[in-house]
């Protein structure tokens, strides 16, 4: 989906989190090693990392239905820490579609399945003028 700079998803991002979606009709997935380089407290993932992941996750969603959109809301719930260079499941999954916002959570799960954070999001389907306005239109 993403543009290549993206910070979450690009490939062409030195910086990035590389992050790779696959899924269809409104579930994705995920898999990512939390970086070191990302820590905020000790061993710990900088909580607006796993907050860019849960985002990331959720503006699949939508995407895997043929819709784009942008972030509207986002609410986390840190559950559990994420420590660094721990292997982690991140999925999506669709909730409910009203008018042009999309509903949608996503979780974040240790090797054992342990839920360590999860959003609820709401995200606004762009039409065609919105996607150009916001430099989107070539994922219409």
């Amino acid at each position: 989906m993403g543009e290549e700079n993206c910070f979450a998803c690009g490939g062409k991002n030195p910086i990035g989190l590389h992050l790779e979606f696959d899924g269809v009709d409104g579930i994705v997935h995920a898999t990512y090693r939390a970086e070191q380089r990302f820590v905020g407290w000790d061993d710990v993932l900088h909580g607006g990392i796993t907050a860019t992941i849960l985002d990331e996750a959720a503006s699949y969603v939508p995407y895997s239905m043929g819709f784009v959109t942008v972030t509207a809301r986002l609410e986390v719930r840190y559950s559990l820490p994420i420590r660094v260079d721990e292997v982690l499941s991140i999925e999506g999954r669709f909730i409910d579609r009203r008018r042009n916002i999309v509903q949608a959570e996503s979780v974040i799960r240790d090797a054992d399945g342990v839920v360590r954070a999860s959003a609820l999001a709401k995200l606004a389907v762009l039409g065609e003028r919105g996607a150009e306005v916001r430099g989107a239109r070539q994922f219409l």
